[in-house]
């Protein structure tokens, strides 16, 4: 049984632009793993292809982990799974079309975490006043900014959305993790980008912090997603350190 006290809050909104909500999210507190996923928009049963990343981490459930790094390894092969299960999909019933999702996934065992994503959904870490990005956006953008080609800050440049990674893309799917130290007062905001493409660094910052609330913090950052006529559908999960 793990040894943390940690509590995630998880909302999803399919926005006002936006027919299906292709997101998709789970918050498994007992086991200590929390995931958001947003299914691909403009590809066929994009809202398959998340469900079937977050669901089919819920088997987890059912195994007993001694550390972080079997929790770590049972995700990697359940990722992975669902990556060629897309695959498969997408050669059988959609003629190559791809059929996918971004992912990701935040780990917390003890004093350690760990998170493991593919694609542009984010992690976040409020240490004190200080509010961080953890993970990289695995998109054209990105790619771009780090051969210097093009400047930092620039939200509406067509790159930010093309996915150079995903599940469901290509057969080898090549995740990114990141080990992380955890101190009792952080507190995790992972999304999709249907909420970081609207609401700044900094605003989401202050919702978080200044928020008791953390039902109230989620709710607070969809509706401001919302109320900016949101494009995308939109999904946040805090997870919060729970005080026995």
């Amino acid at each position: 049984m793990n040894i943390h006290v940690w509590e995630g809050y998880g909302q999803t909104d399919t926005g006002p632009q936006r027919s299906e909500n292709q997101d998709s999210f789970i918050t498994l507190n007992d086991i200590g793993l929390w995931c958001v996923a947003d299914g691909m928009g403009g590809h066929k049963e994009g809202g398959i292809a998340s469900h079937l990343a977050t669901q089919s981490l819920e088997d987890i459930r059912h195994c007993t982990f001694e550390s972080l790094d079997a929790v770590a390894e049972a995700v990697r092969k359940i990722v992975l799974d669902v990556n060629r299960a897309l695959c498969e999909m997408s050669s059988s019933f959609y003629d190559q079309e791809v059929i996918g999702t971004t992912i990701v996934v935040l780990l917390i065992y003890g004093q350690r975490a760990k998170v493991i994503w593919v694609g542009d959904s984010r992690l976040y870490r409020m240490r004190g006043t200080s509010f961080e990005l953890v993970t990289r956006d695995h998109t054209q953008y990105e790619e771009l900014l780090s051969r210097g080609l093009v400047k930092e800050n620039q939200p509406e440049h067509p790159a930010h959305h093309i996915l150079t990674r995903a599940l469901g893309a290509a057969d080898l799917c090549e995740l990114e993790e990141l080990n992380l130290d955890v101190m009792p007062n952080d507190i995790f905001l992972i999304c999709t980008d249907g909420l970081s493409n609207m609401i700044s660094q900094m605003d989401l910052a202050k919702v978080i912090y200044y928020s008791e609330d953390k039902n109230r913090a989620v709710a607070n950052l969809i509706n401001m997603a919302l109320a900016k006529n949101a494009s995308d559908n939109v999904t946040a999960v805090i997870v919060d350190k729970v005080t026995p």
